[in-house]
């Protein structure tokens, strides 16, 4: 039977995230009890810069994480979306599901410098997708102090004892510098109104980068002590979610860090805290069963960020949303199309040659995703030719066997499977991760190596799908290697997709 592609909308799960990111994970996460036992998805949203606020990108950025610990860009690491209020300034994202199912970002923003509402603003802005972001504005959230100077890092909670969101912000008030801040607090029900500011935390001392979760009826206010030098970050604890908190904690991250975070994992009685070595540009991350007791720092090793992120957000997310998040912003290149039906290849002289100039860019994380349907496997046939031996990625069938090969400077490496179905719709996927090498075959992995190089370079021959265009990532050389059969959905991403991933589009043939 002949498998069509089918360009279908993606119907997000109609469960709600409650507000209160801290909740237990099923409450929290939004995820069906099949989705959070079995394939955890999370986003992370960031801005931009490198070490001590250098070459700053204040906008919108993503990133995905099946694990929490290892975290790949989406769009290449260029923003997601910029808004359209103060500037175009994004610092400090903080997003979450609100108990509407719609997506609330709230952020610190620039108003003008001769504006009256200068340090009383915070942006904010609507998504329903994740994608697409409305009523973007500035919301004077410190109009009854007129002598505010700051509003920085803002986020939310919501309220369930009121049945409202809970909006939370550092200021300074009667100072040229924001040199003081308390933590600050409003209430809205509709992101149009808000009750006046009113302080919610003062310790006595200089105190940003609120954050709050919550475990087992206590609330956890998490915030960057700036009375202590070098900086750092502490906890306050509270039975209420709208104030009371004292009991504060000892020193739980290293020195020169801020914008502490949390994320439980789905299913899991376990929480990461992520903190940021604003000034060394670097992420940290320590691990907790309690919310109180916190581990040492992991090691490097264990995890991964994309390059110059800063002051983040992670949320739990559906199987769904990230699967369009990925196609939305992560897809170099597509050949297939549904008026058209499968690619057909007749084995002798048909092949489809890539146009997108963009194939050929180095690349350290890359995703190649195809369905075939082979006439036979005994001899070789190419699917997917870019480049060469000396920098390429390649894929074939050849005497029963699914083989790709990755190639730099001359070195390869090589994954293989069976593959003697003919006449079948197949689903293959090779997945390229800074040295990580895998091959997955009806979504299942099936073989994996390590590759002697973490980058591929430019590729400046012809490539395309069907055949050998002249040398391969084999190292076979010459015009031919006709691939017979049909191909569908030959999907390249700029992102490593992870298991859980490829196992969607193997069982998602229309997601494309």
């Amino acid at each position: 039977m002949v498998l069509l592609p089918a360009m279908i909308s993606i119907v997000l799960a109609g469960c709600i995230n409650n507000g209160d990111r801290g909740a237990d994970a099923g409450q929290a996460s939004g995820l069906r009890p099949e989705e959070a036992s079995g394939s955890p998805a999370y986003l992370m949203a960031y801005f931009r810069s490198g070490p001590n606020q250098t070459q700053m990108d204040l906008r919108l950025h993503y990133a995905f994480s099946r694990d929490g610990l290892h975290w790949y860009e989406l769009n290449d690491n260029k923003a997601v979306w910029k808004t359209s209020v103060g500037g175009g300034i994004i610092r400090d994202p903080f997003l979450s599901k609100g108990p509407d199912g719609s997506y609330h970002l709230v952020h610190t923003m620039n108003s003008s410098a001769g504006s009256v509402h200068k340090g009383k603003q915070l942006g904010y802005a609507k998504s329903n997708d994740l994608i697409t972001f409305t009523n973007a504005k500035a919301i004077n959230v410190m109009e009854n102090f007129p002598n505010s100077t700051n509003v920085w890092a803002p986020e939310w909670n919501w309220d369930a004892a009121t049945s409202r969101y809970m909006v939370h912000w550092s200021s300074t008030l009667d100072s040229k510098v924001a040199d003081n801040n308390r933590i600050y607090k409003a209430y809205t029900t509709d992101w149009e109104t808000f009750t006046p500011a009113e302080l919610l935390f003062d310790p006595g001392y200089s105190v940003i980068d609120s954050h709050i979760a919550s475990h087992e009826g206590k609330y956890y206010q998490f915030f960057k002590d700036e009375n202590l030098r070098p900086m750092r970050n502490r906890f306050a604890v509270s039975d209420q979610l709208d104030g009371g908190y004292g009991d504060t904690s000892p020193q739980i991250t290293p020195n020169v860090t801020e914008a502490v975070e949390t994320l439980k994992l789905t299913g899991q009685q376990k929480w990461y805290l992520y903190y940021d070595y604003w000034a060394d540009g670097k992420f940290g991350i320590k691990e907790s069963n309690d919310m109180i007791h916190w581990s040492s720092e992991l090691p490097k090793s264990s995890y991964r960020f994309p390059f110059q992120r800063r002051h983040a957000t992670f949320l739990p997310i559906t199987e769904e949303e990230l699967s369009k998040l990925i196609q939305h912003f992560s897809v170099v290149a597509r050949y297939g199309k549904e008026e058209t039906g499968p690619l057909q290849f007749d084995g002798k002289k048909t092949d489809v040659r890539f146009t997108e100039s963009k194939i050929s860019d180095p690349f350290a994380l890359r995703t190649v995703s195809m369905r075939v349907n082979a006439k036979g496997v005994r001899k070789t046939q190419v699917l997917y030719d870019e480049g060469e031996a000396g920098s390429g990625l390649a894929i074939k069938l050849e005497n029963g066997q699914l083989k790709a090969s990755v190639a730099e400077g001359g070195v390869q490496a090589a994954v293989s499977a069976e593959f003697k179905q003919t006449g079948v719709w197949r689903h293959v996927a090779v997945v390229f991760a800074e040295g990580a090498f895998k091959l997955y075959l009806d979504g299942q992995l099936v073989n994996e190596t390590t590759a002697g190089f973490t980058k591929v370079g430019v590729r400046d021959k012809q490539g395309g799908l069907g055949r050998r265009f002249s040398e391969d990532a084999f190292g076979d050389k010459g015009d031919g290697a006709y691939f017979e059969g049909m191909l569908d959905a030959v999907t390249i991403y700029n992102t490593p997709l992870q298991d859980a991933d490829v196992r969607f589009l193997f069982h998602h043939p229309g997601n494309k």
